[in-house]
């Protein structure tokens, strides 16, 4: 996957990560970047404030026909889809007893709204035999989540999904990318530790990266076709760890919840 000259969309785009990864496709040489959000007002302004060839669309990432139709004024405007970011997302918070709402809430927007996606731009990349989709996922897609089980499960989901796609798909010219970051100064870091302090103990254990250096991080990834892009220190040996032994992953992730140093 070549960023320069393609046609990119992003989800979720209106500020922090999604925000960060229109502005570095634009610089990177996008020949098109969609910049959509559920905020109309915040794409618009991203999209304005963006040198380049761009459109800003208002998109419900977990409604269907919302995500279709982003993606068909993208044909009408720029032609195909080169690069899709499935960038938006939420935190969740609760255990198993959450609501049966709050569990909806999660699955659709932080793993069905991948799915709706593929649905939207795979059988034209298939055609063409070329296409890239890339997930912002969390580190917790792949180890966990404090006080947060709605969210957790939801992003293992969404990991699960795209490593699916990638074995189905990716012998007939489709890149599948997982973006993995654990603590990085956005908005929505800071309405989750403000209201979660299980979540805000995760915090305290990762470095706090900007938006820009892990879009950085992502287009590289991207560019290279890995599977998972990893953004913080210690988050894949994490992921080893739990894959290598998972008891004693399990006890590393109960003291820090406790903690205990």
């Amino acid at each position: 996957m070549r960023i320069e000259g393609s046609v990119a969309v992003v989800t979720g785009a209106a500020s922090g990560i999604g925000k960060a990864l229109a502005e570095q496709l634009a610089l990177a040489g996008a020949r098109a970047v969609v910049v959509s959000d559920i905020d109309a007002e915040g794409a618009e302004r991203v999209a304005s404030a963006i040198d380049g060839d761009t459109l800003a669309v208002r998109t419900d990432v977990a409604d269907e026909a919302s995500v279709r139709e982003l993606v068909a004024r993208t044909r009408e405007r720029f032609g195909d889809v080169d690069l899709f970011v499935s960038n938006a997302g939420l935190t969740v918070t609760g255990s198993f007893d959450a609501s049966d709402d709050d569990w909806k809430r999660a699955l659709d927007v932080n793993m069905m709204s991948h799915v709706y996606a593929a649905r939207a731009v795979l059988p034209a990349m298939l055609e063409a035999g070329r296409g890239h989709l890339l997930q912002t996922i969390a580190a917790c897609g792949v180890l966990t989540a404090f006080g947060a089980a709605p969210y957790s499960v939801a992003k293992q989901g969404a990991v699960a999904f795209a490593e699916y796609l990638a074995v189905e798909y990716g012998g007939r010219g489709i890149g599948v990318s997982c973006l993995l970051p654990q603590a990085v100064d956005t908005p929505m870091l800071a309405a989750s530790v403000a209201d979660n302090e299980q979540l805000a103990l995760l915090k305290e254990h990762s470095e706090v990266l900007t938006p820009r250096q892990v879009a950085l991080a992502a287009l590289a990834g991207v560019e290279e076709n890995r599977m998972h892009i990893f953004t913080h220190r210690g988050s894949a040996d994490s992921f080893r760890l739990r894959a290598d032994d998972a008891d004693k992953w399990v006890a590393e992730m109960r003291a820090i919840r406790s903690g205990r140093p």
